[in-house]
């Protein structure tokens, strides 16, 4: 009987152990974590960075050197889904009693077929949102720019490149060059200063008046009249209304658009109006009463 017991304390010890041990591997095992509300797991959307407020004068030449602050794409495809659908909510029919100009309603569903000319302004202070084109330091209206950078390749694909020569102007900009241009008139014709600016407008619009404000407008390749006679104008005659834009002041529009022809000035107004405003032979202001459209 003593042989029998004399291992039984080896036996408790050792069952101790195991008991212990069981308990030390239950106490540390992790435990099942409970959902999280977590905002950026898939499946939800993070709200896009605030809008570039370009004040600042932008150079008149590409230079891929420049990086600037990027807008994050809309994500409302081909004229942000409202211009097709007839919607538009009331005009403001306020008048600036500093301009005599009416103040148009930037926030119509309808926006892309806003129209200011030398009437017709924007309200003080507003500044679009902005997005740059292809990485060369200019920029349009966050709607547009896709656009236009979809237009840009496919010219690319057959030989022609379409410059962005002129996009985005801010207020102070425009002013600066409208300035600029009336003491030209003034001083080089000997004009009055009322003719002078009367003149100017032809050719420069006064600030809040021009497309370029406004961020849906590009002068492409440069501001020259021989533009007319280049295959990149060619081109875009041919498929800038596929992109949905148009060509804004003709010579035998100038009667009603106030502005001389300007054959590198490509104004966007959406897929579907571009191709009715081109087959129309009307300019913008002639087409929008065509069809009772008002702006």
């Amino acid at each position: 009987m003593k042989k029998k017991h004399q291992y039984l304390p080896v036996v408790i010890v050792i069952a101790i152990a195991v008991v212990i041990s069981l308990a030390v591997v239950i106490a540390l095992r992790p435990k099942t974590p409970a959902p999280m509300n977590d905002s950026s797991a898939p499946g939800t959307t993070i709200a896009p960075s605030a809008s570039i407020d370009d004040t600042t004068e932008q150079p008149l030449t590409i230079d891929n050197s420049i990086t600037t602050e990027s807008v994050p794409e809309s994500d409302t495809s081909e004229s942000d889904k409202t211009a097709t659908t007839g919607e538009t909510k009331p005009l403001t029919t306020s008048v600036n009693p500093d301009t005599g100009r009416i103040i148009v309603d930037t926030n119509r569903a309808d926006w892309n077929l806003i129209v200011v000319n030398a009437g017709r302004e924007l309200p003080e202070g507003y500044v679009p949102e902005l997005k740059e084109i292809l990485g060369c330091g200019k920029y349009l209206d966050y709607r547009v720019a896709p656009h236009y950078e979809e237009m840009y390749y496919a010219a690319k694909q057959d030989g022609i490149t379409l410059t962005p020569y002129s996009a985005y102007r801010s207020y102070e900009r425009q002013k600066n060059n409208y300035n600029h241009l009336t003491e030209t008139y003034m001083h080089d014709y000997n004009l009055s200063e009322a003719d002078a600016r009367k003149k100017a407008a032809t050719v420069i619009l006064p600030p809040g008046t021009s497309e370029h404000n406004l961020g849906y407008a590009m002068d492409i390749c440069g501001t020259e009249s021989s533009f007319k006679d280049t295959k990149e104008y060619a081109w875009l005659q041919q498929h800038a209304h596929e992109y949905g834009f148009i060509l804004r002041y003709t010579a035998e529009k100038q009667p009603i658009t106030g502005i001389i022809p300007e054959p590198w000035h490509w104004r966007y107004v959406g897929v579907e109006y571009a191709e009715k405003i081109k087959n129309s032979g009307l300019c913008l202001e002639e087409y929008l009463d065509s069809i009772g459209v008002a702006y």
